[in-house]
């Protein structure tokens, strides 16, 4: 899956890429073709690019490099097509030229700003050959036309054709020597036409001997636009390179980059995570608003942007790389579709457990299963999805708010609450101050009963909240 596509699915993937500072539609197009990488050799190429630039620009020298660099790229324009057009050895019009032309001249500049950052310098084809062909003058200008050097013909052919309308000038209208001079001027014309466009094919020939010589400065050109944005972005959001040769998934300090921007401009407290997933079935329980939906996209999206080539959002990140994502988070399609919340949930869920009996290497995050059904079918259907993923070759995190399920796989809980927010004057505006998001083993037995208290704190009716503490009370008397 395309980069372009995953921007559509997985939450928080399109606030990165549009903080990416790219300088070139270039850069824009590749980075959206960028497919979902899943060899380890693949991934941790693409890791060590960055690192590797990361590093340069602690170098004091190589920021001022960096910036022009960037300045030039900026002024890179996508010629994709007309490489296209050169190796289909089609003969370019002069607009064409001058865009190669213009290209080979920046690419020429950025190679020279880029030596002394070795490994940058070396992706870089020489295009001096192509400078040679398009500015036989030498005067590295960025623009083109058929000039005189190009062909000694052209230039005798040229100043015939001006002395020509000279006298044109001095002949008298529709007179015998006005026509004949006329006459001399067309075909002086047409010849030159002629020669301009022997020129443009011969010019067009020679390139198509270079074609991949530019093909792989635009490719370069635009992976180094690539490199830079993501190393600056890896150091302003503080993202970690993830080590992603063994077989492990673990997180420390995880955190979902959007909200944690979001709540340290309004002076709010973001609580990161620490979390190991292994293979088989993880399921979390807390209360609501306890960030177990957050705590889901966010492991899509680490994994999602350690596989197309990110540093993820993270102090220290161990990724066990897999052959997709597959997610069941809300539906907020099941409306138009015509299907029921739990209809489209279960199709979704079916899909999962097929391709999880296939022992693919797949993440599964799913959030609230079975939240839309009755709790006693809900329990069964949750433990039954969880036992089979557990004994497939997958790593699934299922969220849920049910107690008494009968599966042994691993249970975590959300802590919620803290020890000391009984004392505190809790509102809704700073309710995440008060709640610890971190992750403890829990036995599955009960979860924490912090509805009502939410529900108090959000202003909810005195008469609802009395109501369901009466209900509880008879519950528990009950049992």
């Amino acid at each position: 899956m395309q980069l372009k596509t995953a921007l559509t699915e997985i939450s928080g993937l399109r606030y990165m890429i549009d903080r990416l500072d790219l300088k070139s539609s270039l850069a824009h197009r590749m980075l959206l073709a960028s497919p979902f990488l899943i060899s380890t050799k693949d991934v941790s190429y693409q890791l060590q690019q960055i690192n590797r630039t990361v590093n340069e620009f602690k170098i004091e020298d190589n920021k001022s490099t960096f910036e022009k660099v960037s300045i030039k790229i900026s002024d890179i324009r996508d010629i994709f097509g007309t490489i296209k057009n050169i190796q289909n050895r089609l003969t370019l019009n002069d607009i064409e030229l001058f865009e190669v032309k213009s290209f080979a001249l920046l690419s020429e500049d950025i190679r020279e700003l880029l030596k002394p950052i070795q490994f940058l310098w070396e992706q870089l084809p020489n295009l001096a050959q192509v400078v040679e062909i398009l500015d036989p003058e030498g005067a590295r200008i960025p623009s083109f036309y058929i000039s005189n050097s190009f062909s000694p013909e052209l230039g005798k052919l040229r100043k015939k054709l001006f002395g020509l309308e000279f006298l044109l000038e001095d002949a008298e209208d529709n007179s015998a020597s006005s026509k004949e001079l006329q006459q001399q001027s067309d075909e002086l014309r047409n010849k030159i036409t002629e020669v301009e466009d022997k020129i443009r094919q011969d010019l067009s020939d020679k390139l198509y001997r270079l074609d991949s010589e530019l093909d792989k400065a635009l490719i370069a050109i635009g992976n180094i636009d690539i490199l830079i944005a993501k190393a600056k972005q890896a150091i302003s959001e503080k993202l970690v390179i993830p080590d992603v040769e063994g077989d492990a998934t673990s997180y420390q300090g995880l955190f979902y980059p959007q909200l944690k921007a979001t709540l340290e401009h309004d002076k709010k407290r973001y609580q990161p995570i620490d979390i190991d997933i292994y293979k088989g079935t993880c399921l979390i329980t807390g209360a609501n608003m306890a960030g177990k939906t957050v705590l889901l996209k966010t492991l899509a999206l680490s994994q999602a942007l350690c596989q197309y080539g990110f540093f993820v959002p993270a102090t220290d990140a161990k990724i066990a790389l897999v052959e997709q994502i597959l997610f069941s988070i809300a539906d907020e399609q099941s409306e138009l579709s015509g299907l029921s919340s739990y209809a489209s949930e279960m199709l979704k869920v079916n899909r999962i457990v097929q391709l999880g009996k296939k022992q693919k290497r797949i993440l599964v995050l799913i959030d609230e299963l079975a939240r839309t059904t009755n709790p006693t079918e809900g329990r069964a259907i949750v433990s039954a999805v969880a036992n089979i993923l557990d004994n497939c070759n997958v790593r699934a995190v299922i969220t849920t708010h049910y107690s008494g399920l009968s599966t042994q796989c691993r249970k975590l809980r959300v802590k919620g609450f803290m020890e000391n927010s009984n004392d505190a004057v809790i509102t809704i505006k700073n309710i995440g101050d008060y709640i610890d998001y971190s992750l403890i083993e829990d036995d599955g037995i009960n979860v924490p009963h912090e509805a009502l208290k939410i529900a108090q704190i959000l202003g909810i009716d005195n008469d609802i909240l009395s109501e369901a503490e009466k209900h509880l009370e008879m519950d528990k008397n009950k049992n």
